[in-house]
């Protein structure tokens, strides 16, 4: 089963002290979920020229197939649940599921037998509410590397870049919009350290 959805998002990278810093001032509880996300493109890297991201998340022992596509605001986000088997067959050796996700990719003729995993990211997120908007704040493990993110997922860019502002501003945290996903870092630290 699959669902789409919109995600309009605005993130800003932060330094291990701005990290602590933010978690303090949203007096966040420690209710931390981890979570790893495999990041799947052709060596020739067809998805990125595309602009699309492919992972697979695994939490819990719950895995999802996510694939997201830019539109004229946000992302347009498809969700396939995966069984274990499926996902582990996908992981290891490179055999696509069945679904919406493989029949969006067959009509941009994308042959999902060129995708493999091109990285793993390991993500301990802690998630509130500021300003009646989503918050999460999250700490990224990914080939030796480790980074901190703020992000607001809100129903415009604009909602999402004016709640961060403020956030940064009364924490005394530079505001500097975070353009490169999780995916490219990942992505771009394996590569490099190949």
């Amino acid at each position: 089963m699959a669902s789409n959805n919109i995600e309009i998002e605005a993130k800003v990278l932060l330094t291990k002290e701005s990290y602590v810093k933010i978690v303090n001032a949203l007096k966040l509880s420690g209710n931390v979920v981890t979570q790893t996300n495999y990041y799947l493109d052709s060596a020739d890297r067809i998805l990125k020229t595309y602009g699309m991201i492919l992972r697979i998340r695994e939490v819990k022992n719950q895995f999802t197939l996510t694939m997201k596509a830019p539109m004229a605001e946000g992302l347009l986000e498809k969700n396939q649940v995966l069984n274990s088997e499926d996902a582990k067959s996908l992981i290891h050796e490179n055999l696509f599921p069945e679904g919406d996700i493989k029949d969006f990719l067959g009509i941009l003729h994308i042959p999902v037998d060129s995708l493999k995993i091109l990285a793993q990211l390991t993500t301990e997120r802690e998630e509130c509410t500021f300003r009646d908007t989503v918050i999460d704040v999250s700490k990224n493990t990914y080939s030796g590397q480790v980074d901190y993110e703020l992000e607001c997922d809100s129903d415009s860019a604009h909602k999402s870049q004016d709640t961060l502002r403020l956030l940064c501003e009364a924490n005394e945290i530079p505001f500097v919009l975070n353009t490169l996903s999780k995916e490219t870092r990942a992505i771009n630290a394996a590569i490099g350290s190949k």
